[in-house]
């Protein structure tokens, strides 16, 4: 997903009494993530660093209060005016779930309809889902704020249920979302009545809406990375997993093997030139923002062994990493 996810992170977690360079130094993730990049990082980077900040600062309700602080910065400013110019709830929740569907790589965003209920579900990998609770709180919590003010408070959910176990929750998010929670469900959704769907928006525009609906998708035309990016974003999240096979990759995207090969080939790179840059990339920030000893390094980034990790490291930067490391880390 791009780095612009954690808006509004740092600022709030300085106003709570954070410091921002011991987050870092506990997550192991790059500060530019902190502060607005528009580079594509790995969802778990940001839903873990999400989850450190708020057992940092004991504030199981981090996530909630950093989706006010994202309202007040203008996060998701476009996506609330499409909705405000939509003609009914379902234009609005349709156009919603395409506008992030295009932002967000690895992730599933659905809107299913029965006669009597809807629910707007995203789905991760359960792992991640289930441990990270900070990421699913901010996402659904964001979501329901932005439908309020596009409905002038006239949206109301049944009930959400996230996949999570509750650990100290449920009032702060009763209280957020006004409706019951479930915890340990089997999936992250959020419900309301389906006859929702043909509430009129009281700002409704036509012409507005067409515009905007043309402007959204130049975005996200602009902001879809290149097959080589997804590759790499794909790559990283494979090798925390402990896989850096192709196969792997495969089971990521819409390919086969050879499909991948000659699709890098077509952009003049190959499978393991994106697995060394994905690999490098991931050992400069470990290496730069953790006291990780270059034994789980070499494991992290899959490795035969640290004498393999060792050897390629010194191949690509002309010192060991040991070496690198005295450098460039922060004192």
């Amino acid at each position: 997903m791009l780095g612009t996810y954690l808006a509004g992170t740092a600022e709030l977690y300085e106003e709570l009494g954070g410091n921002v360079s011991q987050l870092l130094a506990e997550t192991g993730c790059p500060g530019n993530i902190l502060y607005g990049t528009t580079e594509l990082v790995p969802y778990s980077y940001c839903a873990y660093l999400l989850e450190v900040a708020a057992r940092q600062l004991d504030r199981p309700d981090f996530a909630l209060l950093l989706t006010q602080k994202r309202k007040e910065i203008g996060y998701n400013r476009e996506t609330i005016l499409y909705g405000r110019a939509a003609k009914t709830f379902k234009q609005t929740i349709e156009g919603v779930r395409n506008h992030v569907r295009a932002r967000a790589l690895g992730m599933q965003y659905s809107l299913k309809i029965w006669p009597n209920v809807t629910n707007f579900s995203r789905s991760l990998d359960t792992q991640e889902s289930t441990r990270y609770p900070q990421g699913s709180i901010l996402f659904f919590a964001s979501l329901h704020g932005m439908l309020k003010d596009v409905t002038d408070n006239k949206w109301q959910p049944s009930s959400v249920t996230f996949t999570f176990k509750d650990n100290g929750y449920t009032a702060s998010l009763e209280n957020y979302f006004g409706c019951p929670i479930q915890f340990d469900g089997e999936q992250d959704a959020i419900f309301f009545p389906s006859q929702f769907l043909d509430h009129k928006l009281p700002a409704r525009d036509d012409n507005a809406h067409e515009l905007l609906s043309e402007y959204l998708t130049s975005l996200h035309l602009d902001d879809k990375p290149s097959f080589q990016a997804t590759v790499k974003l794909m790559i990283q999240k494979n090798l925390a997993l402990g896989r850096s096979d192709i196969g792997a990759l495969a089971l990521r995207l819409p390919y086969k093997t050879r499909s991948i090969q000659r699709k890098l080939k077509e952009v003049g790179t190959s499978y393991s030139e994106v697995l060394n840059e994905s690999r490098f990339e991931l050992a400069e920030n470990l290496l730069t923002n953790s006291d990780n000893p270059l034994t789980y390094i070499a494991q992290y980034l899959c490795f035969q062994d640290l004498s393999a990790f060792s050897k390629a490291f010194k191949n690509k930067y002309g010192v060991s990493a040991s070496e690198w490391k005295k450098v460039h880390q922060p004192h």
